[in-house]
């Protein structure tokens, strides 16, 4: 059975396919051509092939689980999530996820589009969601397991388009983020030393494992300890979202 795996970020739509992993998009300038899309990528790999879809650079929320009802309803993350983020667009709804790959398994709010959503349940009804900011906390658990650390490990897929950034702590989760269009990578720079500093940690021990592009990373070793993690990173647009695509696929 093949694998399709999907990352939309509200322009492109880009996927990979096994077995060769390549990384292959198509710009969706109306919404109403995602089904179309779809459709054609479920000709291409079998109605019943494993789809993992993701969204990328969506604001999150993460919540502790003692301060949630047993009774969980997505309508209880919604006050927590606008008290962080703001009122949720009426086109955008939430996805929660407790992240049962750190201690504590604190549960997840991630805003998601209502389009894409109904799109992928329509033609893949067998799709699972993963958040990418799960895919990111399991990351930094596995960095963490090989080579551990007594410091923070940040994990962020990085952009001028925007940033998708968390950090754990051995294996508790300490942080998420997300930046929009148009930052810097001071601005990111300075998220991380900034979410470091709030919590007393050490930025200085503190290390990043990186994806996407090298530009928005220049300025870090400054810092952190600055690590790639390790796919092609060029100026084909394409290419430099292998990172994100391998992080889901590791998850899943």
């Amino acid at each position: 059975m093949g694998r399709l795996t999907l990352v939309w970020d509200g322009k492109w739509l880009m996927w990979t396919t096994a077995p060769t992993h390549e990384v292959a998009r198509r710009e969706v300038s109306n919404l109403d051509m995602v089904p179309e899309v779809l459709r054609a990528l479920r000709h291409q790999v079998g109605s019943g092939a494993e789809v993992i879809h993701a969204e990328w650079a969506k604001p999150a929320t993460a919540v502790p689980s003692t301060v949630l009802p047993d009774d969980l309803a997505v309508d209880d993350f919604t006050p927590l999530h606008q008290l962080q983020h703001g009122p949720v667009a009426a086109h955008s709804c939430l996805h929660v996820q407790r992240l049962d790959v750190v201690d504590d398994a604190p549960w997840v709010a991630v805003e998601g589009d209502v389009v894409w959503a109904k799109a992928v349940a329509d033609i893949f009804p067998q799709a699972k969601h993963i958040p990418l900011v799960r895919a990111l906390v399991h990351d930094a658990v596995q960095w963490h397991r090989l080579t551990p650390s007594e410091a923070w490990t940040f994990r962020v897929d990085v952009r001028q388009s925007g940033a998708v950034m968390v950090a754990t702590e051995g294996e508790s989760l300490r942080w998420i983020h997300h930046l929009k269009s148009g930052s810097t990578a001071e601005d990111a720079l300075y998220a991380m030393v900034n979410a470091a500093h709030r919590s007393g940690a050490d930025v200085q021990q503190s290390r990043v494992r990186w994806s996407g592009e090298e530009t928005m990373v220049e300025g870090w070793s400054r810092f952190l300890d600055v690590v790639s993690s390790g796919e092609h990173v060029s100026d084909v647009a394409a290419s430099n979202w292998q990172g994100v695509f391998q992080s889901l696929q590791s998850c899943a």
